[in-house]
């Protein structure tokens, strides 16, 4: 059974590093996706790195993986958030939504409750970025130690069959 984990960094580099680790150590490696806002993509002193891994267009062409990190798609509007950047499996969900609904409702389809989705969305509103991760049950409790060690905040377990977290929360 597939369980999620959802995190918030507030930069670029602990988030590619976290991610790298992940699946350096195949705890998620299809299965990852992030969510930043296109205006807060290229920020801080890795702001050259960070746009040759994410950027829709890349250094080389016809490359649709940056460093085998993740696959992204081009920039795009997202309801509730506006231009988005989105890397793995959330960006074709995104893409695919119904007229007027977001990223929380996509959320919910992860088992997410409908307040936190709603919190995740005003953090990416409000320039975090945002990171989801499918994976094992045994392997949830190492990718949410992997978040938290690279800085990772508000990371949650979630469970499509419960309405809450799992707990104990990390």
């Amino acid at each position: 059974m597939l369980k999620t984990a959802v995190a918030i960094f507030k930069g670029p580099q602990q988030t590619k590093e976290a991610i790298e680790e992940i699946q350096g150590e195949s705890l998620a490696n299809s299965k990852v996706s992030v969510v930043v806002l296109s205006e807060y993509l290229h920020q801080g002193q890795y702001r050259e790195e960070i746009a040759n891994e994410l950027a829709y267009y890349p250094s080389e062409p016809f490359f649709d993986k940056y460093h085998t990190w993740l696959v992204q798609a081009p920039p795009f509007l997202v309801p509730n958030l506006g231009e988005v950047v989105v890397a793995g499996p959330l960006a074709s969900q995104l893409m695919h939504q119904p007229q007027g609904r977001g990223l929380a409702e996509v959320l919910l389809s992860y088992g997410l409750s409908e307040i936190r989705a709603r919190h995740y969305e005003h953090e990416v509103r409000t320039g975090h970025w945002f990171v989801l991760i499918q994976t094992e049950h045994e392997k949830i409790n190492a990718v949410t130690n992997t978040l938290r060690g690279y800085g990772g905040r508000d990371i949650e377990k979630w469970n499509k069959e419960l309405d809450h977290p799992t707990y104990p929360k990390s």
